[in-house]
């Protein structure tokens, strides 16, 4: 019984008061699965919560995402999430060299600030890749574009996010839950040498959990893929 209810509190605390769209219980596993534009699962993926700071009322967490894709033979990779809460708004950066340095064969507990710029600079990384999460925002406030480079595979992979803005707030029922979300959308660009694929992209976060739901279709309007939450473990 006591195990049950130290498991119970501990999820309910990625649930916190605090406005912030992340966890902030180390050890929290968020469970998703990934499916293609059939609606068939092509992955799963695992964000672990490995660290939480706290500093000057500011508080930063970090998700290393597992991904092991269905039917490959090396299906497993990694990304991470960094995301901080200044008491006003959260603010989330794919880490996109993390994926690469594992794959180096690298050590993880080896990466570190000079580890990244390393990274950075052999995979030509350049633009900003991070987003804002105003806690109620209004439906119909638009946000700022980004754009941001890379290498991928030896390929220069370039993406453009634009027309974003926030579309209110939405409940979200999942097998993991209930979530009363704020929800965002915007067009994806990617440009792969000479070919360039846009996507319209919607999402919806949960304050004190993160993703909960992504949906992307092509400009005709058919399904590209989705991504939901189906779990949460400690």
């Amino acid at each position: 019984m006591k195990k049950m209810l130290l498991f119970v509190c501990a999820v309910l605390a990625c649930f916190s008061l605090h406005a912030q769209y992340f966890c902030t219980v180390e050890g929290t596993e968020l469970h998703y699965v990934n499916y293609d534009e059939a609606g068939q699962s092509v992955s799963n993926e695992t964000a672990t919560v490995s660290f939480v700071g706290r500093n000057d009322g500011k508080v930063t967490a970090c998700y290393i995402n597992k991904i092991v894709t269905n039917k490959l033979k090396n299906n497993t990779s990694y990304t991470r999430f960094d995301w901080s809460y200044d008491g006003n708004q959260t603010v989330c950066a794919e880490d996109l060299v993390y994926g690469p340095y594992i794959d180096s064969d690298s050590d993880p507990d080896k990466y570190d600030t000079a580890a990244r710029t390393a990274m950075r600079e052999e995979l030509k990384y350049k633009g900003d890749n991070s987003f804002v999460l105003k806690e109620h925002a209004e439906g119909g406030e638009s946000m700022p574009d980004r754009s941001y480079a890379l290498i991928v595979k030896m390929l220069k992979n370039e993406i453009t996010i634009s027309g974003a803005a926030y579309m209110g707030e939405e409940q979200i029922s999942t097998t993991a839950g209930k979530f009363d979300c704020i929800k965002i959308t915007y067009l994806k660009r990617t440009k792969v040498v000479l070919k360039s694929t846009t996507h319209r992209v919607t999402e919806w976060y949960a304050e004190g959990i993160g993703l909960v739901k992504s949906e992307s279709y092509d400009m005709k309007g058919k399904p590209a893929g989705k991504t939901l939450l189906v779990k949460i473990v400690k």
